[in-house]
């Protein structure tokens, strides 16, 4: 290929890595700023629960969000996609599912069975993708 359009097809990639990134950095504070309206939202209507669920599940989704700017970051520095940053999203998801079911299956109790089936389910999943991490640390993928 010819190097300058190899030299274009790079800096287009690091500008749209980048808008990817500013984007999805955005999105991570406008959660943490609709946590916050939510926390206090549930103060002053006496709902803890019901804030302390919607905060649980805006962090735990900023979390995904900042694993995958990381996976960005990592895709620039490297030029390659690495597959932990993945799985890693994938177990905050997991577990954040999980956190949610738990909290609404002790206080809304009517899809408790359904409930208890996905939180199975979510369980073997987590299982896959800590076995799936950990080949990937012991192959260096």
């Amino acid at each position: 290929m010819n190097p300058i359009i190899e030299k274009i097809f790079n800096w287009a990639e690091r500008i749209v890595y980048l808008l990817i990134s500013l984007l999805l950095l955005l999105t991570a504070f406008f959660l943490i700023y609709n946590s916050a309206i939510a926390l206090m939202h549930a103060f002053e209507a006496n709902d803890f629960i019901k804030g302390a669920l919607h905060v649980i599940d805006r962090v735990l989704l900023t979390l995904m969000i900042i694993e995958i700017i990381y996976t960005v970051k990592i895709s620039l520095q490297a030029h390659t996609l690495s597959a932990e940053p993945f799985i890693m999203v994938g177990l905050i998801a997991s577990i954040r599912r999980i956190l949610i079911i738990s909290v609404e299956s002790a206080y809304l109790t009517e899809r408790f069975q359904q409930h208890m089936i996905e939180m199975g389910v979510l369980g073997f999943i987590i299982l896959v993708l800590i076995f799936s991490l950990l080949a990937c640390k012991k192959k260096n993928i």
